[in-house]
């Protein structure tokens, strides 16, 4: 397997690309296992030892009509040309292969890398970046190497395969200090090229709209939507109150309602900032998202920076300009009050829009009454049916989402469901009592994560409530049981890993991808305040340790560099594996110009004639390692030398009377 293995780190490099592939989340497990078969086939095939050249015009055949059946199958531009892609590597590495083969093979493992490199930047990508350097390496220095080892006489040394982590580690540090110095660039392509990737609809997330029939069952969602960082000194670790204002955070307004199916108007006013002082202040960063839509605070005051590519949508929402593909940090200020949103008037339009109901909500009008048979004033009647509702339980196995009205089967039969439900059957019923209702999209507050310092609120945290107007000011309603907003806890059901990982992502977002020009001029203008108050002397506690210090670096780099300095210009000083026994010999019989280590090491045997066999012995190892592979020997007998040799000293020459 030792020399197969040149054959085999050919695959390492595309199988390091197909595990970041699959851990970058854009693609279905079947787009995945279509990438891996080639690779698996390929394995397979080196591993048989199989030669296929014969049939090279029938797998290139098989992978042209592959690529026209994938694109007729048409999952997305970018998901055929990486199955494409692949297919062409599987392809490659079950045929022989020369030195132009590989670099061919490299070339489109390279391309594979930085299709991956377009999706969601994570922290997991950095590590799975410098494997793929780390293999690739492997593979450049072995190309490198081979034609230069087949010239030289003997088995073929294998190439110097510890130095890749040093070369790797040099590299990383290189292209740190770049990031750092730098401009920012963005290549500002678009989510829509990953058209036909990712999962399926069915998982929980803010919705633009509200849909009860036709629904199965909501899958959890864990994806983040929004971080919340509080500013430095702030939080609910110091104050438990801090979060007030932030317990539901509202994107859009949905008050046209046709049959089972709540969409925005265009009769609702944009939002707009709410009067009156900011008490609160927090850094919002936002994942990108396919509709755009912000959720803020219901109060919320100011937006910085105030030059947001920001447009009014509908349904009183907020929403990007502009379609984005990275996370976007906004400073968002609000007040904690708990009064409702005013609106003085309803025109005689939209109050027809607020309070419409059709046949199908017949079933609400039922359990109006029967929540709340008398009279009551709204407040005292919103607290009764909230009061009817209590009663039902939240699941989201949507056991009436099948039914012929699935609001009708909620109210009636199944008494379950998740918040669309509750808020919807909620909106109706206020609106069969003459009260103006709507059903607010939005999320509710995640848990607060002590190990980031931010508030975690992820697509399991898109709820739906209502707000019902009264006395010229929209107020809240949240009927569904057990999702009461309470005071934020320490994440519950996220585990210790989990809690960490998302802080680790946090950090990356905030200082590597949002890494700006703006960050890099706050860096200088921190290193330069730390270097005009920097006083040296305060990290010498005295002259002594200086000095000390000193002569300790001195002596050590002495130590390091002995060999180099205490090594002659003549041939045999350039052999390593010769330099204990020059040390001990220098003074007997140094090297002379023009010396061989053979010569010179013949020049000592004629001084000891007792030691001449071991001394040839010595100079056939030293050539053999100088002109061949060598196995090491030539320093072991070079050091038994240097023993035998310690002491000796030539015979005084005898005087002339």
């Amino acid at each position: 397997m030792a020399l197969r293995w040149p054959l085999w780190s050919d695959h390492l490099p595309l199988w390091v690309v197909l595990g970041a592939t699959a851990a970058s989340g854009l693609y279905e497990p079947i787009d995945l296992a279509l990438m891996a078969l080639p690779l698996a086939a390929a394995a397979a095939v080196e591993a048989l030892a199989k030669d296929l050249s014969r049939y090279r015009r029938g797998l290139e055949v098989a992978a042209l009509l592959f690529f026209l059946g994938d694109l007729f199958r048409a999952p997305g531009l970018v998901t055929v040309a990486v199955h494409t892609l692949f297919l062409l590597a599987g392809v490659r590495l079950v045929l022989p292969r020369s030195g132009s083969e590989q670099r061919q093979t490299l070339l489109i493992g390279f391309t594979l890398y930085l299709a991956t490199a377009l999706g969601p930047p994570e922290p997991a990508f950095l590590a799975w970046t410098l494997a793929y350097v780390g293999a690739t390496t492997l593979v450049l220095l072995r190309l490198g190497w081979e034609p230069s080892a087949a010239c030289r006489p003997g088995v073929p040394a294998p190439p110097p395969y510890t130095r890749v982590p040093l070369w790797v580690g040099s590299a990383v540090l290189l292209g740190a200090g770049f990031f750092v110095v730098l401009p920012r660039l963005g290549v500002g392509l678009q989510a829509s090229l990953f058209r036909g990737t990712g999962r399926a609809a069915t998982q929980a997330g803010l919705a633009a709209s509200l849909n009860l029939g036709g629904d199965g069952p909501i899958e959890p969602n864990a994806e983040v939507a929004v971080r919340i960082a509080p500013p430095d000194g702030a939080g609910p670790d110091r104050d438990p109150t801090w979060a007030a204002g932030l317990e539901r955070l509202r994107a859009v307004a949905l008050e046209r309602v046709e049959g089972l199916r709540w969409e925005s108007s265009e009769l609702t006013p944009p939002m707009v900032p709410a009067p009156g002082p900011a008490l609160r202040q927090a850094e919002f960063l936002f994942t990108p998202s396919f509709h755009g839509i912000l959720a803020l605070p219901p109060r919320w005051v100011q937006l910085d920076p105030p030059d947001l590519a920001l447009r009014p949508g509908l349904g009183a929402s907020l929403r990007w300009r502009f379609s984005r593909t990275r996370g976007g940090p906004i400073t968002v200020s609000w007040r904690p009050s708990p009064e409702g949103l005013p609106e003085p008037r309803l025109t005689p339009r939209r109050l027809q829009v607020l309070t419409h109901l059709d046949p199908t909500h017949a079933a609400a009008q039922r359990a109006s009454l029967r929540f709340a048979p008398a009279i009551l004033p709204t407040p005292a009647l919103v607290r009764a049916l909230e009061g009817g509702l209590a009663g039902f339980a939240y699941t989201l196995e949507n056991p009436s989402g099948r039914a012929p009205n699935p609001l009708e089967d909620f109210l009636e039969r199944s008494r379950a469901g998740h918040c669309e439900y509750f808020a919807s059957a909620m909106a109706l019923m206020l609106r069969a009592r003459g009260v103006p209702a709507r059903v607010v999209n939005g999320y509710r507050l995640g848990p607060w994560l002590p190990e980031g310092g931010y508030y975690r609120v992820s697509q399991n945290e898109a709820h739906a409530w209502v707000e019902y107007w009264h006395e010229g000011r929209w107020w809240t309603s949240d009927p569904t049981p057990g999702l009461a907003p309470g005071l934020p806890g320490s994440g519950p059901g996220l585990g210790f890993l989990v809690r960490w990982g998302d802080a680790l992502r946090y950090r990356w977002d905030r200082h590597v991808v949002r890494f700006s020009d703006q960050d890099q001029v706050a860096g200088l203008a921190w290193l330069q305040e730390r270097l005009q108050g920097w006083d040296g002397r305060r990290l010498l506690p005295s002259r002594g340790l200086l000095i000390l210090l000193g002569l300790a670096g001195a002596a050590g780099l002495l130590w390091w560099s002995r060999d180099r300095w205490q090594r002659p210009t003549e041939g045999p000083g350039r052999i390593r594996a010769l330099a204990p026994f020059l040390r001990r010999t220098r003074k007997i019989a140094a090297p002379q110009a023009g010396d061989t280590a053979r010569t010179w090491l013949l020049r000592l045997a004629a001084l000891r004639p007792e030691r001449q066999t071991a001394l040839l012995a010595l100079a056939e190892a030293v050539e053999a390692e100088a002109y061949g592979p060598g196995s090491g020997e030539a320093a072991r007998l070079a050091q038994a030398e240097a023993q035998a040799w310690r002491g000796w000293s030539p015979p005084a020459k005898p005087t002339s009377p």
